[in-house]
Order: C-alpha cells, then sequence, then structure tokens
C-alpha cells in the first residue's frame, strides 16, 4: 500500500524502568520505522532506581520526556504517559524492544483493514529468534491453568485442549483472532482505549495487557495476532531489578484478574488456593533445576563449621549450621541466583555478609572466641564464592582449549566507549573478539587503535586472516551503530549481531539482526 494510504497517525508509549541500557537501541529502532508516519513517542522514566540519564534524553530530542518520581506500575505508568499523546492511535511497547523497520507501517496498515479490530499485536521473537508464545493466548481459565502448572500444556504443544492458553498449536505465521495479545508491543485505536479508560490499575505489574484485552473484546472488538512484521524482545529485564517482587506480582495479578473476571462457578477462595498452589509450583519449578546448587552451598557451610570445630576443639551446635544454611540459601533465592543458570557471585557479599554475621551472633555467641564465632562464615562465604568461580572459570578454559569460542570481530571503534567490551568479552566463555572494523578507520579513538583490524570494506580478507564468522554491531549510548550492507556481510558467510546495553556495568543482550531485517 502506498504512503499516501495510510490515513493514520501514530503516538508510540514507552514506560522505562530501570531500562537505561535498553531504550537507546529501542528508541533508535522506533524512529527509523516511524520515518515517513506522522508520529510522536513518548517515554515516562518510572520511578526508576537508575535513571535515564540527560545523555539518553539529549541524544532523542524529538522524544517528549516524562518523569515520574515513583514506580506507577506497568498499567498507571501507561496511562500516565497517554494524557500526553495526541494521535488517534496508540502504540505500547516495552523498552526491551527492537522493532523491525516496517513495524509501525505494516501494523498501521492491517489496523486499516479492520475496522473491528480492538487490539493488534504482532509477532514477538526472543533474541535467538524463537517465538515468545505470549504474543497471542486465550484468556486463562483454571483448567488451561491446571495443564500449563502441571506441564502437559509443555508435552502436549499441538493439543488444543492441552494447550489452549498459549495457542501453540498454531502456525506462527497464522493471522488469527485470538483473546489477547502480549503488553511488550500492541496497537489500539485511542477512541477505544479511551472507551475502556485506560489499563485497569489495580494491576501492579503484570496481568493489565490480559485486562484490557477482556474489557476491549467485551464491547465487541476483534483482537488480532497479526504475524506480518515482528519485534525482538528481551523478555524481562525490568523485573530482573526485582526478582523476588516480580514473582509476588506475578501472581497476585492472577488473583486480581480471576476476582474481576471470573466467569466460571468456582468459589474466589478455591481459585486462590490453586493460585498459591502454582505460585509454589512455579518457584520451586526454578529451584529444581537448580538443586546441586543448593546442595553444594550447604555443603559449604556443613564443611566450614565442621572444619571450625576440628581446629579450636569445640562443638558447634547443630542450630549453627541450620541457621548458617538458611542465611545462606534464603538471600541467594531473593537474589535470584538459584532461579537463573547464573554463577556470578558478585551480589553475593553484600547481601550474604551481613545476613550470615547475624545467624552466627545468635547461633553460638556463647563460643568463648570471636574468631571461632565468625570464622564458619567467612569460611562458608569464602567456598561460596570460591566454587562459583571455579566452575566459570573452568568453562571459560575449556571453551578455548575446546576451541568452542565464536571468533568475533566488533563493528565501531569511534566511540571510546567501545574499549572496555575488549576487556569484558575476554572472560565470556563462548566469545572470542578478535578487534573492530570501521566505516571511518581514521576516526577510530587513539583508545580503540590498538585493536583496529582495518575498514569494513576489507572485511573478505579480514575474515580470511583471522577466521572470523560472527560480526557484532555496537550500539552506543544513543542508539547508533555505524551502518552496514546486510547482503554483503551474508555473502562473506558472516552472522551479524547487535550488541544492545552494555554499559560498563549494566547487563547487555546480543541480537540477530537478520530476524528483524
Amino acid at each position: 500500500m502506498p504512503d499516501s494510504a495510510i490515513s493514520f497517525s501514530c503516538s508510540v508509549i514507552i514506560v522505562s524502568y530501570n531500562s537505561r541500557d535498553y531504550i537507546p537501541a529501542c528508541l533508535n529502532s522506533v524512529q527509523e520505522a516511524l520515518k515517513g508516519i506522522d508520529s510522536e513517542i513518548i517515554v515516562l522514566d518510572n520511578g526508576s532506581s537508575e535513571p535515564l540519564t540527560m545523555q539518553n534524553k539529549q541524544a532523542f530530542p524529538a522524544v517528549i520526556w516524562l518523569d515520574s518520581s515513583e514506580n506507577l506500575g506497568f498499567g498507571r505508568g501507561c496511562n500516565f504517559a497517554a494524557t500526553s499523546a495526541t494521535k488517534n492511535i496508540l502504540f505500547f511497547i516495552n523498552p526491551d524492544t527492537v522493532v523491525a523497520r516496517e513495524t509501525f507501517r505494516k501494523t498501521l496498515e492491517y489496523m486499516s483493514t479492520k475496522p473491528n479490530a480492538g487490539i493488534v499485536g504482532c509477532k514477538i521473537l526472543n533474541g535467538d529468534g524463537s517465538l515468545q508464545w505470549a504474543c497471542r493466548r486465550t484468556f486463562p481459565s483454571p483448567l488451561a491453568a491446571v495443564f500449563k502448572t502441571i506441564g502437559l500444556a509443555a508435552l502436549f504443544p499441538k493439543s488444543r485442549f492441552f494447550a489452549s492458553y498459549n495457542m501453540t498449536y498454531l502456525d506462527p505465521n497464522l493471522e488469527t483472532e485470538v483473546d489477547a495479545v502480549s503488553g511488550s508491543f500492541f496497537g489500539v485505536r485511542r477512541d477505544i482505549y479511551e472507551q475502556v479508560k485506560g489499563f485497569d490499575e489495580d494491576y501492579f505489574m503484570y496481568g493489565e495487557d490480559l485486562d484490557i484485552c477482556l474489557r476491549i473484546k467485551n464491547l465487541g472488538y476483534t483482537n488480532y495476532y497479526f504475524p506480518g512484521t515482528s519485534i525482538l524482545h528481551f523478555k524481562g529485564q525490568s523485573s530482573r531489578t526485582r526478582r523476588f517482587r516480580s514473582y509476588v506480582d506475578f501472581y497476585k495479578a492472577m488473583l486480581i484478574f480471576a476476582r474481576k473476571h471470573r466467569n466460571y462457578h468456582l468459589p474466589i477462595f478455591i481459585v486462590a488456593i490453586g493460585i498459591f498452589c502454582a505460585s509454589l509450583v512455579g518457584v520451586f519449578s526454578r529451584l529444581v533445576p537448580q538443586w546441586w546448587k543448593i546442595l553444594v552451598d550447604v555443603s559449604a557451610v556443613v564443611l566450614s563449621c565442621t572444619a571450625v570445630a576440628s581446629l579450636f576443639d569445640i562443638v558447634v551446635p547443630c542450630k549453627t549450621i541450620g541457621l548458617l544454611s538458611l542465611a545462606v540459601w534464603i538471600p541467594l533465592i531473593v537474589l535470584g541466583e538459584y532461579a537463573t543458570s547464573s554463577l556470578n557471585g558478585s551480589r553475593i557479599v553484600t547481601v550474604l555478609f551481613p545476613v550470615m554475621s547475624l545467624a552466627c551472633g545468635f547461633s553460638i555467641w556463647k563460643l568463648n572466641t570471636s574468631l571461632a564465632c565468625f570464622l564458619p562464615m567467612i569460611l562458608a562465604l569464602l567456598g561460596i564464592l570460591f566454587w562459583r568461580r571455579l566452575i566459570f572459570w573452568g568453562h571459560y578454559f575449556y571453551t578455548i582449549f575446546a576451541k568452542k569460542r565464536h571468533r568475533s570481530i566488533l563493528l565501531g571503534g569511534t566511540s571510546d566507549s567501545i574499549a572496555y567490551w575488549f576487556d569484558r568479552y575476554r572472560v565470556v566463555p563462548e566469545i572470542e573478539l578478535l578487534g573492530c572494523v570501521s566505516n571511518t578507520p581514521e576516526k577510530v579513538t587513539a583508545e580503540n587503535r590498538e585493536h583496529l583490524l582495518g575498514p569494513l570494506s576489507e572485511m573478505a580478507s579480514i575474515c580470511g586472516r583471522t577466521g572470523c564468522r560472527e560480526l557484532l554491531v555496537f550500539s552506543d549510548i544513543c542508539g547508533y551503530h555505524e551502518p552496514f550492507d546486510k547482503e554483503w556481510l551474508q555473502s562473506l558467510n558472516l552472522k551479524t549481531l547487535l550488541l544492545v546495553g552494555g554499559t560498563k556495568k549494566g547487563d547487555f543482550a546480543v541480537v540477530d539482526l537478520n530476524y528483524l531485517y
């Protein structure tokens, strides 16, 4: 459809919470995708403990920046930001996303062909290109929740009966009428949004997307899953900074949804019990694959107490071992150490040390020497940190000697912030960073010049002498990255990846650009 046929204007609304490492790449992709469309971008910094910097804001002068002194939650934050919107189509997207160049244009064109459309969502991919099943859903029911909780939905993904919630039985490339789409990206007409009075602010985080989809559908509109375009979503970046609290918010949202939209005859207290049981299953399902970590940590406590008992010829009470064990794994659960595959203990000391100190103080305060009191704690803490680093470095050297590391080159170098990536990637097991290339090698900073391999135009010869098979495209704090010819790089059998985020202490993601362009 030609540009003149697009009669819509749109407002893109982004609510950011501790996402300053990801939002530059998001905004850069959004601005690129909105070229030629009457549009505006509104970003709310939603009470972040790590707020967006002035440098972030100055890099995108066309963006309407809003700030909140407190975390309003996702739904309330979206409603607040939407009050500044002036266009007739509203797009709500997460800050930890990257959109394709045609995402907004194609979605607007699709909405123009569907006068009965309520909410329209597109295909949402993980960073590795796999589909996020939440981009098309039915409304939750007790039976669907049971199937999902006990694993039958995953065991029979092609069954309409067992896998009804995430609709995994359908072709991901099939346009579908759905009950709900993901809140990480969707479009809605402004008049419909105002008709349902926006998001329900009783939800703090999670569930608000299901709720607004249901209320819009109840008005007689149809919600659509449109696979004609896609975005990449680095799922859960905001919740990573609130790991334990995010679990509570999720199951609290389930209970709120059940109370507001119950269309079955079960008493609400039975539903509440079911949600509580599901929350326990959810927590323990994350712990079970990591049970060996708990076992090793508790073993470190037992061995440290045994060593102190032998050294001082004393009997360490059983309550000491019990309290120290609790002081180990409860904080680590809160940190999310057992819920992820991470073996990085960088945050362990600041949390474990004071908690274990209290445990020692309560349990063995009657011992004669302060050394005997706190030595078990010190030894246990060292043991917990030691085995994590031992496994990390063991895996690191294995990938080196087994030649399993990806030989990669960085596209960039005109920014000083690129230099620390070389230090960082020296300790990333899967990637061997060989150096950098640039479209303008004469502008590469002195700090990065030692890593310069040549201009991008000579990539063929550079690959020949280095064996490089990946090009990592560096995206700076302004979301800018050097231009490149994707087809030409593909002809060199090079995999093109975008580095998103990655301040010196921040998280980062690696995105395969072939899924977007």
